[in-house]
């Protein structure tokens, strides 16, 4: 039984082989044709008789100029492109190949712009025919021009960091040494400090870009996504921006019911930064910088961030290359300082949060670099934990209503309109479900109840009553518990005020500048017992010289400490609650007016 089992699978086997060879040189060809290097195979004659479809694309022919033809006509277009056509003449002169030649063809680019690179690789092919063994050849040409590119930036960035990094490190050396051995004046001792204290600014700068682009491909990025406010990012780094720029002023355009974006907000600075950034490089003549917030047209699930300026502009030919590593601008290099990966971080920085950035520019006219985020919105389990946190927060048995009042506060500052009302819709289902089911009792039901429709009816009276007034908050140093600062904000809100929330940790120039935009009624400067009072005072102080007729106020529980705190930071007026400091605020501005 075994040996005729034996035999039927050898007779299978030798059966198949016909079948096999087949689907062997079915899969062969269809290898070589989807190669992407091109593959020529010439017969003894000289005539090609076999084209893949990469090489006619590195030839620019088509496959059938190309076929059947002299191996010469497919070359024509490379020879007279070729900067040393000589060498591949003679190559393509020999047809007596009998072994295997590497040739470098440097060309000229069709748009003569850039140089194309070909490595060209003929071998001898020996094959069968009905008169007996013929000799043809092969011809292997590999496009090297990314490589040779490739290697022509690395050098020219490792010459860029090499002098990057020897300028300020000298410096360093330098002023440091000299703070050693001269008997200077304090005066001169701090000058020095201050150089060296730019340099190794410059040079953490340098480094920390190579690290972030090393990060960054390693796909090690640390990414802390939540819900971002972009204007109030854009106003803080053109204050840190603009402070090294005299020549240039800045135009923030914010569409109306701008959204928050779902993004990582340090990553963000760092995008804001290089793009304004290049903006006030490149217009070296000053002028003015406009940066526009608005939802993309291409997709409404996407904010839209356009930086342009009026500078020297990007050739056509090179706006495609400037988010590469390495690349800078030929015409623009002389004279502006870089390494050439501000702009290639950027774009793993924008890609890696889901979003896209590109450049539209006018050589000459500017240029306008945008960048999409995606809108804050919360997953489907994030709703539902807030309801379940809700509903514990509302029938809690002390029957003690500031914890939910307090997570309200934080719900309507953290949610889109259409989900927080998804939230409070269901969670006041989930109170009558649990009321009929007797889990919980009737004043439960009415608590709940009326906690929520307390807090409708806030948001409705600020929607329907403004009063035209208009106030900016935020903290000037030290943590701000947040929940408070948003009490305070609508507190403000439901009474008609119209609120700009700058948030903890407000540098002084973040306020200038947001005052300059809204020209509010009211600054309200909120901080906490971790604050120290001359930091607030010199926001005070600052703001009085830019705006001597402005009304400020400061919120916090320090009256009982320091009763006399109005007078002492020289400011209207001081509020403890929420609703004392809207009376206050009030009233000093109407005062006013």
């Amino acid at each position: 039984m075994e040996s005729q089992s034996n035999l039927t699978l050898s007779q299978l086997a030798h059966g198949s082989l016909d079948a096999l060879f087949e689907m062997e040189r079915a899969a062969l060809i269809a290898l070589v044709a989807a190669l992407p290097d091109g593959l020529l195979l010439v017969d003894s004659q000289d005539v090609v008789i076999f084209v893949n479809f990469s090489a006619a694309r590195l030839l620019t022919l088509d496959v059938p100029d190309i076929l059947n033809k002299p191996l010469e006509n497919a070359l024509a277009e490379m020879l007279l492109r070729a900067h040393e056509p000589d060498k591949l003449r003679q190559v393509l002169a020999s047809t007596e190949l009998t072994a295997l030649i590497e040739q470098e063809v440097t060309l000229i680019s069709p748009n003569e712009q850039e140089d194309c690179f070909v490595r060209l690789i003929w071998f001898p092919v020996n094959y069968n025919v009905e008169d007996g063994e013929k000799v043809g050849r092969g011809l292997l040409l590999h496009d090297t021009t990314r490589e040779k590119t490739a290697e022509q930036l690395k050098n020219e960035f490792v010459a860029v960091v090499s002098h990057e990094l020897r300028t300020p490190l000298s410096a360093m050396q330098g002023f440091s040494e000299l703070l050693l051995t001269q008997n200077a004046s304090p005066e001169r001792q701090h000058l020095w400090l201050e150089m060296i204290n730019r340099e190794s600014v410059r040079l953490t700068s340098l480094i920390d870009d190579m690290l972030s682009l090393s990060r960054l491909e390693g796909g090690s990025a640390d990414l802390t996504v939540e819900r971002v406010e972009l204007p109030l990012i854009i106003r803080q780094c053109i204050e840190i921006l603009r402070v090294g720029s005299g020549k240039h002023t800045f135009k923030v355009e914010i569409e109306d019911n701008f959204p928050a974006a779902r993004a990582d907000r340090d990553k963000v600075v760092q995008i804001l930064n290089n793009i304004i950034g290049n903006a006030i490089k490149y217009s070296t003549k000053g002028g003015q910088i406009i940066i526009a917030a608005h939802i993309s047209s291409d997709d409404s699930n996407y904010v839209q961030i356009d930086v342009t300026d009026l500078g020297v502009g990007i050739p056509y030919e090179e706006q495609p290359k400037v988010f590469e590593k390495f690349y800078r601008v030929r015409t623009h290099s002389k004279g502006v300082k870089g390494t050439g990966l501000g702009l290639a971080i950027t774009k793993s920085l924008v890609e890696v949060q889901n979003g896209q950035v590109w450049v539209e520019s006018e050589p000459g006219a500017g240029s306008t670099f945008s960048f999409t985020l995606p809108i804050h919105t919360l997953l489907d389990r994030k709703i539902e934990a807030f309801k379940e946190i809700l509903l514990k927060t509302l029938l809690v048995p002390s029957k003690d209503t500031t914890e939910a009042e307090l997570y309200l506060d934080y719900l309507q500052r953290t949610l889109p309109s259409k989900q927080l009302d998804e939230v409070l819709r269901d969670t006041l289902y989930e109170v009558g479900e649990r009321w009929h089911k007797g889990i919980i009792g009737v004043g439960d039901e009415h608590l709940a109840t009326g906690i929520i429709r307390d807090f409708l009816s806030r948001l409705r009276q600020t929607a329907t009553n403004p009063n035209g007034l208009k106030m900016i908050i935020g903290t000037v140093a030290g943590e701000e518990h947040m929940v408070g600062m948003t009490m305070v904000t609508n507190a403000f809100l439901r009474s008609g005020w119209s609120v700009t929330n700058l948030g903890a940790n407000v540098p002084i120039s973040a306020f200038i500048t947001t005052l300059e935009q809204v020209h509010p009624d009211l600054l309200l400067l909120s901080f906490s017992r971790s604050q120290r009072l001359i930091e607030v005072k010199r926001v005070v102080h600052q703001v009085r010289e830019a705006f001597p007729d402005l009304k400020i106020g400061v919120g916090g529980r320090l009256l009982n400490e320091l009763p006399d705190l109005a007078t002492r930071l020289g400011v209207d007026f001081h509020g403890t609650t929420p609703d004392d400091t809207v009376r206050l605020a009030t009233q000093a501005v109407l005062q006013r007016k």
